[in-house]
């Protein structure tokens, strides 16, 4: 340890005798440096409030990120210089309208999100979908490349200035773009709709996957022929065998040594260091892939699907799920920064990115839509399909920013992507939720309707409570043999298979529900009934293993305090407590008569309403059934958790005569400090209860307290220690 703090120390003096020498030849680069953490500062500021706005209005959050990007980007608020800042924040460069520092942030959101994507690509499903699946994703890919790239060579010459070619770089890149789909938005609808299992749902998750690997094969090739500088069928021919080979070379090898991988991995022990060593074999692969002449995030979306089979796929994506909530705001925001708006509302701009954006969503209608004709869909179902494969996204994103960071796009022709991104995740959602929500046929012949599926849902106490049995839950279905894939990272649903098996699992702070087929009705059942047996006998076991009494009766242990009870001071908790919900005389002659005389205190205080009153006192003798708040000396701490409240609150209250609380030491308590607890937010309660447990200890300041004679004394006296 201590040679290892000498050599951070070493390290920190090393950079900080270098600084002056790194600036002095590349420029200030120190001063880049600041203003780079500053701008992911504000950028991560902008996509959260972007992001919450499109949220509440209904709206997927990534275009909220990518709105913020556009307006705080160098072409508008980004520009504006102020001090500190004399060409704005987010100057306009050169050659690339951002620093290269920042557009390396979105090159590693990039791989962050195509990894994850890799992760969460159900084989399973590909495989047992692979004939619907493949003709529905070829339709659309297919459909989608030819008609973007046709629709931008018969407008080339009146959008862009010259006529092109349907192999010219920006017709190809823009043919390609319009190929992706992101089925995140879909899944999260056919989730909420209860339909993620439904015979459209599972073809449109199948179709999804085919669909990136073709529009990513699709990336490599378009990228091989626009870099060699000319077109031919014999030159397409080998950079398409050449991509081919070395995608599914790479990838063959990956699943065939995924298990040796998984098992090298699982050597390294922790967790966080399983994920960010599984991390850094994506960028080293994504990498590799680049230097090859393919585009990186092919390569990390290769080691994703030969992780995807592991055991470690979960524990993965649950750890990287924070780099997620990092990254991927950041990806949008900056992918948004490269907009120029003026490009975008020139007439000509802005015509033929509503025209391409109408021939994206009749592409994946058409493409996507008339093969599913071939098995059995009617046109209910079919019609599903293609809209449930219309929204782009993040991959579409990705793509367009290879193209305009390569230079085959300029800024006019990437203006159109961003366009079409934004339509086409914006209004098909809005369509396709309310496709599903009718109840109609989607099969030609109703004998191969799958079974009508049953809901079964269970209540949750409390979040804690929630979180520790979904985790016995998911670990319970993982035992039994079944593939757990959660196809959105933002939403807690969770697709459950194995062979014939499917369900569908919703997670929310207040129920764990179930959607699955009847016959598996007493599977799941089962399934609970044994995870909560399991945590009651650990329960049972820590319950043995600690004496919960003794711990209590130590907290007035003079021992165990760090300070005298005579130097312990309130005044950092004074803020919690309101005039009005402080009294020295608090009526009852029992525990749930004080509780209730608690309670009217906070509906005084205006803390809570009076309609809150019932569930917050039954909140309070919940808490005090798994074990009495009373202490020793006459004090007691009734507290509990709550909705009702956003903030940490307090109410302090004086019992003359005392009442039975079933305490520690088994006196009357008198002395009552109660809190309300948000669910929402955490909050330093434990610190609160601490703080007054040593203040208490004291008889003197027990004695302080009692001897108050009108509330206001006592409110005083407990904002001025």
């Amino acid at each position: 340890m201590a040679r290892l703090k000498r050599t951070a120390i070493g390290g920190a003096l090393f950079l900080s005798a270098a600084a002056p020498a790194l600036a002095g030849e590349g420029g200030d680069i120190t001063g880049r440096m600041a203003a780079l953490v500053i701008q992911i500062a504000v950028i991560l500021f902008a996509a959260w409030l972007g992001g919450r706005l499109f949220e509440r209005a209904g709206l997927p959050s990534v275009l909220g990120e990518l709105t913020a990007g556009i307006l705080i980007g160098p072409y508008l608020v980004g520009g504006f210089a102020f001090p500190g800042f004399p060409h704005g924040l987010f100057p306009l460069q050169e050659s690339f309208p951002i620093s290269p520092e920042l557009y390396g942030f979105a090159t590693v959101a990039s791989i962050v999100l195509l990894f994850l994507v890799g992760l969460e690509t159900d084989l399973d499903i590909f495989l047992r979908f692979a004939g619907a699946g493949s003709a529905i994703g070829i339709g659309g890919v297919v459909a989608s490349f030819v008609l973007g790239d046709l629709a931008t060579v018969i407008f080339s010459r009146h959008v862009f200035g010259e006529a092109m070619g349907f192999s010219y770089p920006i017709p190809l890149f823009l043919g390609v773009v319009s190929t992706a789909t992101s089925v995140g938005v879909s899944a999260r609808i056919l989730a909420d709709k209860r339909k993620i299992d439904s015979p459209e749902g599972v073809t449109i998750l199948a179709a999804a996957i085919i669909d990136d690997v073709l529009g990513i094969i699709l990336l490599a090739i378009a990228v091989g022929v626009i870099k060699s500088g000319h077109f031919r069928w014999d030159q397409v021919g080998i950079v398409t065998a050449r991509a081919i080979a070395v995608w599914l070379g790479f990838l063959g090898l990956g699943l065939a040594l995924s298990q040796r991988l998984s098992k090298y991995l699982k050597i390294l022990g922790d967790r966080g260091t399983i994920s960010v060593m599984a991390l850094a074999l994506a960028l080293l692969l994504s990498g590799i892939f680049e230097k090859s002449g393919l585009a990186m995030i092919i390569g990390a979306y290769v080691m994703g699907l030969t992780l995807s089979k592991t055991d470690l796929a979960f524990l993965i994506r649950d750890s990287l799920s924070i780099l997620y909530r990092f990254f991927i705001p950041v990806f949008f925001c900056v992918m948004g920064m490269l907009v120029n708006p003026l490009d975008i509302f020139d007439a000509r701009i802005l015509f033929f990115s509503l025209i391409f954006s109408a021939i994206a969503v009749a592409a994946k209608l058409a493409g996507c839509g008339l093969p599913a004709f071939l098995f059995n869909f009617n046109r209910h179902g079919a019609g599903r399909i293609g809209m449930g494969m219309v929204p782009r996204g993040e991959v579409a994103m990705i793509i367009a920013g290879i193209g305009l960071s390569a230079g085959i796009l300029e800024q006019e022709s990437f203006g159109v992507a961003v366009v079409m991104t934004f339509i086409t995740t914006l209004l098909p959602p809005l369509l396709f939720s309310r496709m599903l929500g009718k109840e109609i046929l989607v099969l030609r012949r109703e004998k191969d309707l799958k079974p009508r599926l049953e809901h079964l849902s269970f209540a949750i106490p409390n979040p804690e409570t929630g979180n520790l049995l979904l985790d016995k839950v998911l670990e319970a279905f993982r035992r039994e043999g079944f593939f757990v894939h959660r196809p959105d990272l933002r939403q807690q649903v969770y697709q459950v298979r194995k062979n014939e098996t499917f369900i569908t699992l919703s997670y929310t702070p207040s129920e764990i529900a179930f959607d699955c087929r009847q016959q598996d009705l007493v599977f799941v059942n089962t399934l609970i009934y044994e995870v909560l047996a399991e945590l009651e006998r650990v329960m049972r076991h820590l319950q043995g293993l600690s004496d919960r009494r003794n711990i209590g009766r130590q907290i007035f242990e003079p021992a165990a305090c760090p300070l005298p009870p005579e130097q312990v001071r309130l005044g950092n908790h004074a803020r919690l407590f309101n005039p009005a919900a402080v009294t020295i005389r608090l009526p009852g002659r029992n525990k749930e008569e004080i509780l209730a005389a608690l309670v009217n205190l906070f509906v005084r205080a205006g803390t809570i309403s009076a309609l809150q009153r019932p569930k917050v006192l039954a909140e309070l003798l919940d808490r005090e059934r798994d074990m009495s708040t009373g202490l020793q000396e006459g004090v007691a701490f009734p507290h509990a958790r709550t909705p009702a409240v956003e903030h940490l609150a307090c109410a302090a209250g004086i019992s003359p005569e005392g009442v039975e609380f079933g305490s520690l030491d088994g006196a009357p308590a008198r002395i009552f400090i109660a809190t309300l607890i948000p669910e929402s937010s955490p909050e330093p309660y434990l610190r609160l209860m601490a703080d007054f447990s040593q203040y208490l200890s004291s008889e003197d300041n027990r004695r302080k307290l009692l001897e108050c004679s009108r509330d206001h004394e006592l409110f005083n006296l407990l904002q001025k220690v």
